[in-house]
């Protein structure tokens, strides 16, 4: 059975992983992002690859930022600011001498259930993760769509104060990004404390939010309040059959249940033409990067 090397690049960590083509995990770890420059960065990368020398088939790797899967170009890079239509997939080849693959990480996470989880056997649907902004992707007859520039899905960017976002367009105010991410959530829930932001994450939001904290449990319904409002104009553009959420605090079943709630508020109107699509939770958590990369891979292949 052949074997991958796949990556999942952050701006914090790279995680990395040894993969059958059954999208089993041999082998599994991580290493610091180098985001500074591309040599030092490539040299992160080789560091680690060396490793497992004559034991892969192919690279796939999962990044973030306007990437062309079908000519290996990364045009950006998200946190990796170094790269600028950047052939990474050619760089990469002519250095290991095996196929790679490059794709967008929301896309990867999008072909993970598209292919085998929440959104397999579904014809038209989303991926939407809320972690620090919010990842996107669409899935148009059973594909993930990629975009006439590869850059279909960045539902970060969807204006909720077109004022507010023209004055603070980097900071992304006014956007669906700095309206409902984690990120925001954690950073408004330390400001009603007076604590500094650093001190509080995901973790220790939601141990307030258990013990009853109204602050916390007030920015969970607000953050629910916006999704729906975005997910409903997906809707009226799109009519998806459903919709899976993403991210690390998907995983509490409170924050998919209060995105409906609020999402059924929308459909009360009975002139509305488009249906209320499904709202679900992603199958794959922390892997779905690395098994949607290896799958645009394979396809490849």
């Amino acid at each position: 059975m052949k074997t991958y090397y796949v990556m999942d690049m952050g701006g914090t960590l790279v995680k990395y992983a040894l993969m059958n083509e059954n999208a089993e995990i041999l082998e599994q770890g991580s290493f610091p992002a180098v985001t500074a420059f591309l040599d030092p960065f490539l040299q992160s990368l080789d560091e680690n690859i060396r490793k497992y020398e004559g034991r892969y088939e192919g690279i796939a790797v999962s990044m973030p930022g306007r990437i062309d899967t079908a000519r290996g170009i990364a045009h950006t890079g998200g946190a990796f600011r170094f790269f600028r239509d950047t052939p990474l997939g050619e760089i990469l080849e002519e250095k290991y001498r095996v196929p790679v693959t490059l794709a967008n990480d929301a896309k990867c996470a999008a072909q993970a259930e598209a292919t085998s989880g929440a959104l397999k056997d579904i014809s038209n649907g989303a991926v939407i993760v809320i972690g620090t902004a919010i990842g996107g992707a669409i899935v148009l007859d059973h594909k993930v769509y990629m975009g006439s520039q590869n850059a279909a899905g960045e539902f970060s960017y969807l204006v909720t104060d077109f004022d507010l976002f023209t004055q603070y367009t980097t900071k992304m105010r006014g956007s669906w990004a700095g309206c409902f991410s984690s990120a925001v959530m954690v950073r408004k829930f330390a400001q009603r404390k007076n604590a500094d932001p650093k001190e509080y994450n995901g973790i220790r939001f939601f141990e307030a939010y258990d013990q009853g904290d109204t602050d916390a449990i007030e920015l969970l319904d607000e953050m629910g309040r916006m999704a729906a409002a975005g997910i409903f104009s997906l809707q009226a553009v799109l009519d998806l059959e459903r919709i899976a959420i993403g991210g690390g605090i998907s995983a509490r079943e409170e924050v998919v249940d209060v995105i409906k709630k609020h999402l059924e508020k929308c459909y009360n109107a009975p002139s509305i033409p488009f249906c209320y699509p499904e709202i679900v939770r992603c199958r794959y958590g922390n892997d779905a990067n690395l098994i949607g990369a290896l799958s645009f891979h394979l396809n490849r292949e």
